[in-house]
């Protein structure tokens, strides 16, 4: 009882009396435990907010849950044959009650599981034609074919606003009423109260029959034609006008009839279109996997909707949906953004436990005589470890809750809603007993007494061998496995972090650190050695301590060494994501300037290339489908033909792009028996086999066979679709050998330096307003201004500053160690006339043999890492392409991170020296004759 008392009044002794180095720990445990509750609930967040981000991205039609039938509500598929209307008789159409079919469509919503239920909206559907009619163009319009699909809509009127006229309703024949958008009634020539004839049109050939003209009795307003709703409703907010160069502008627009006419109008033969509109708001990163799943297995089953209690003949509805394909992508980004985290997760946690050893060994330094002496009155080992344990038992778990509350209330104020986990808290309270841990470890009766290092430079120690053995073998498994198993694919990876990619780095950076602290000595000794004929004294001597007495032994090593890899691995895969962005966004578009959607004719790209700004156009036709003859495959290929020449001009500067082999194209056959056209093909159009220069191989299109010359194979041809079997030909050449004629619905536009981009891009769209036009710089932009990509920079940037605080904690904390001994040297060595420059020197001697050390093996470390990486994780859903980028390197990033870790390290030795102050030279010369 007695003993008891006398440790624990021991202990609070201690605590009251030399309470810095104990503190340090708690400020460990304080700052773990706050990164532990914060950095899950921003990358849970992060991915959350990324769901949003992709969906709301997406239109409507490219993520809303969409069902087409071929039939009418309460109609037979397929039409009513012999169908006689009312008007026969003089009377009009019944108006159908379609709200009990709008309640059975919700019923499928409503009975659908969750998350599913809770991102599909109420349900919205329309009737369409199932062909559209024909009327006699308006010779103001200039439209050489004005068509129309007649549509139902009962939700129209809360969509739209009225400007003209009234609604449509039921009329019998000979005429039926119409209401048109205001823009779809200027591109036609329409007036309100205007009465146009119906040619009729295939399927419903009736329809000119019976209702030879349609009356506009209603002109509304549909606003923005991009949002959702008009989206769903096709060719409504807007026409859609083409320029066919052999028939004029041909117009296709959709008009809205009244519900009663569209049975009678078209016989039966209709579309009817559902939607459940998506919203992913409050959706988690853990519900994906599972709403995946639940969209998959919707569009596998078929729903059987009445339109209402007495209808025969129930809709069979099909839901189909492209969300599958976001939540795909986004479950790649999950994979690929943990993986990337976890690797930079690792360097800071192997720091932490390699800075809370150096703590744990101070205190047990500051606490040597204390120690000593109960143990010299009869203290165990056991009863020692449970003093110092306890002693940070009380430091860290009380400064792991303060940090874990700390954590919790920045979450709150960064607006960061994910929940806290049960895992978080106990990571807090990991981080609150590793204090206790590292103190109980650093406590031995054999760690009581001094040693001097050069006497045993290569350890006996049975246990430490097998250690590093059983390190370097398990870094060399981790790493054959994941280069074995190739890249994972993000969607096929589950979720969660991936153990092995995780631990990989951190082995391998381990493995590496455990050989340079294995050279260590016998570097250290060559270079005592071959400083000894120097006449100057600190550098010998600085070589002597750091072989005979290294400042904290291998440990600062460790955290040297992780603090470089994690500082160069950020800057690598930052330059990797960051650059294949940039990369992809510029293959995918081919040029400065990338437009698509209406023919571009010479005419047009005239107009285009006198807008100011711009240096070359070349229009890409898409010439239609071919097979490969001569080749092991045969495969079927699509053939795209270009001025060649001019397209080499546009894509001089462009990444992935070979103007000198796109010039090789415009090069005529020689003539004779070897005559040829020359193409370029993609690796999925030559396969095996076939390479540049390769001969004997015929293309076969409709128009006949020719044979081609390979001037190259390339992986991808930037501005045309990526991962397909594609052929590209000058186009004068193909027409020539094929006489294949088609017409240009792409162009790539290459501007000067200077250049404008918004204003070119604005004449662009006054020339073809219905015209796409993208810019890679904006692609990458937007890109880039994802949540994932954002969190992938601020982890960068926080895992970085984690490390250079953990390395100066090393720096500092080695060099309390080795306060008392150097104190005792120079203040004799002041006496026998040393500067403070030269004692100075000194300490960076401590230091400077390590830093090198870690400047070395965290080098090797950031190319390695990253390289690993990306031999297993499928990173091509970040930087939205199709094939895995290769490392990048950026020198001015690598050097300002090696700048860093060496200005941390300048600035930690400053402190430390000053906190390591010791007295006046007299003083320490007393105390070393004491001892």
């Amino acid at each position: 009882m007695g003993a008891l008392s006398g440790l624990g009044l021991l202990a609070r002794r201690q605590l009251r009396t030399s309470w810095g180095a104990t503190a340090t720990l708690g400020v460990v445990a304080f700052l773990a435990a706050g990164v532990l509750s914060t950095a899950p609930r921003a990358i849970a967040t992060m991915h959350a907010d990324q769901v949003t981000y992709e969906t709301a991205a997406a239109s409507g039609p490219a993520r809303d849950v969409v069902s087409v039938a071929g039939a009418i509500p309460g109609e037979p598929p397929g039409g009513i044959y012999g169908y006689e209307s009312p008007d026969v008789g003089g009377g009009v159409p019944a108006e159908p009650d379609w709200a009990p079919f709008l309640a059975n469509l919700d019923t499928v919503r409503t009975e659908t599981e969750d998350p599913l239920r809770s991102v599909m909206g109420a349900p919205h559907f329309h009737v369409t034609s199932a062909e559209p009619a024909y009327t006699e163009p308006v010779p103001s319009s200039q439209l050489a074919e004005a068509k129309v699909f007649l549509r139902s809509a009962t939700d129209l009127a809360e969509n739209s606003e009225l400007l003209e006229g009234r609604w449509p309703g039921a009329t019998p024949a000979p005429a039926f009423e119409v209401a048109v958008s205001r823009a779809v009634a200027e591109t036609y020539g329409w007036e309100l109260g205007g009465r146009y004839d119906n040619l009729g049109g295939s399927g419903i050939i009736a329809l000119a029959e019976r209702y030879p003209a349609l009356v506009v009795t209603g002109i509304f307003e549909a606003g923005d034609p991009d949002t959702d709703y008009w989206l769903h409703h096709s060719l409504a907010a807007r026409a859609s006008v083409i320029t066919d160069p052999n028939r004029g502008l041909l117009g296709t627009a959709s008009v809205y009839i009244s519900p009663a006419m569209i049975t009678p109008v078209t016989l039966g033969i209709g579309q009817t279109r559902v939607w459940y509109p998506v919203d992913t708001d409050g959706v988690t990163a853990a519900d994906v996997p599972l709403l995946l799943a639940q969209a998959n297995g919707q569009s596998a089953q078929t729903f059987r909707v009445p339109a209402g209690p007495d209808d025969p003949v129930p809709m069979e509805l099909r839901p189909s949906t492209r969300l599958s394909e976001i939540l795909e992508r986004l479950l790649a980004q999950r994979t690929g953004v943990d993986a990337i985290v976890a690797v930079l997760a690792v360097g800071p946690l192997g720091a932490t436990v390699a800075v809370l050893a150096l703590g744990a060994r101070l205190v047990v330094d500051r606490r040597r005589s204390a120690l000593a002496l109960l143990r010299a009155r009869g203290a165990s080992g056991t009863q020692l470890r449970l003093l110092m344990g306890g002693e940070g038992l009380v430091v860290g778990l009380g400064s792991a809750v303060a940090g874990f509350a700390a954590g919790l209330a920045l979450s709150a104020g960064l607006g960061l809603d994910a929940p806290v986990t049960v895992s978080q808290v106990a990571f807090a309270l990991a981080a609150g007993l590793a204090p206790a841990t590292a103190l109980a470890l650093a406590t031995s009766p054999a760690g009581l007494r001094t040693a001097r290092a050069d006497l045993a430079p290569r350890s006996r120690s049975r246990v430490r061998w097998v250690l590093e053995v059983l390190v370097v073998a398990s870094a060399a498994l981790a790493t054959w496995l994941l280069l074995s198993r190739g890249v994972v694919a993000g969607s096929g990876a589950g979720t969660g972090v991936d153990p092995l990619v995780a631990a990989a780095p951190l082995l391998i950076s381990l493995a590496l650190t455990l050989l340079a602290v294995r050279a260590y000595p016998w570097l250290a000794l060559a270079l005592e050695r071959a400083l000894a004929p120097r006449l100057d004294l600190v550098p010998f001597l600085g070589a002597a301590r750091a072989t005979r007495d290294p400042a904290g032994g291998p440990v600062p090593a460790v955290a040297l060494v992780l603090a470089v890899a994690v500082a160069a691995t950020s800057a690598v895969l930052y330059s990797t994501v960051s650059g294949g962005v940039v990369r992809e966004a510029w293959r995918a578009t081919g040029s400065d300037l990338r437009i698509s959607g209406p023919i571009i004719d010479e005419p047009v790209a005239e107009q285009l290339a006198a807008i100011e700004g711009v240096e070359a156009v070349t229009a890409v036709a898409d010439v239609g489908d071919a097979v490969l003859q001569g080749t092991a495959s045969s495969p079927r290929t699509e053939v795209y033909s270009v001025d060649a020449a001019a397209l080499a001009l546009v894509q001089e500067d462009v990444t992935g792009a070979a103007p000198e082999t796109l010039r090789e194209l415009v090069r005529a056959p020689a003539g004779g028996a070897d005559d040829a056209l020359p193409v370029i093909l993609t690796e999925s159009a030559a396969g095996p086999g076939v390479a540049a220069g390769s001969t004997g191989i015929t293309l076969a299109t409709q128009e006949g066979e020719v044979p081609v010359r390979v001037v190259d194979v390339v992986d991808t041809l930037p501005g045309l679709p990526a991962g397909r079997a594609l052929v590209l030909a000058d186009t004068e050449l193909l027409t020539a050998s094929t006489g294949e004629t088609s017409f240009a619905r792409l162009s790539l536009v290459g501007l000067a330096d200077d250049a404008d981009r918004a204003a070119v891009t604005t004449e662009i769209s006054q020339v073809l307003p219905s015209a796409l036009v993208e810019d890679p710089d904006q692609e990458a932009a937007t890109m880039l201004a994802a949540p994932v990509s954002g969190g992938l920079v601020i982890a960068f940037v926080l895992a970085v500053l984690l490390a250079g605080l953990l390395c100066a904690a090393a720096v500092v904390m080695t060099l309390m160690l080795a306060a008392p001994a150097r104190a005792r040297l120079l203040a004799v060595l002041q006496t026998l006339g040393l500067s403070p420059r030269q004692g100075r020197g000194l300490v960076g001697w401590e230091i400077g043999p390590w830093a090198v050390v870690a400047l070395v093996v965290g080098a090797v470390l950031g190319v390695a890492v990253p390289s690993l990486v990306l031999a297993a994780v499928d990173v091509t859903a970040l930087t939205g392409g199709v094939t895995q980028p290769a490392p990048e390197y950026d020198p001015l990033l690598l050097g300002a991170a090696a700048a860093g870790f060496v200005a941390v390290v300048l600035a930690a030795v400053g402190v430390a020296a000053a906190l390591s102050r010791r007295g006046e030279v007299a003083a320490q010369l007393r105390m070393g004759s004491n001892d």
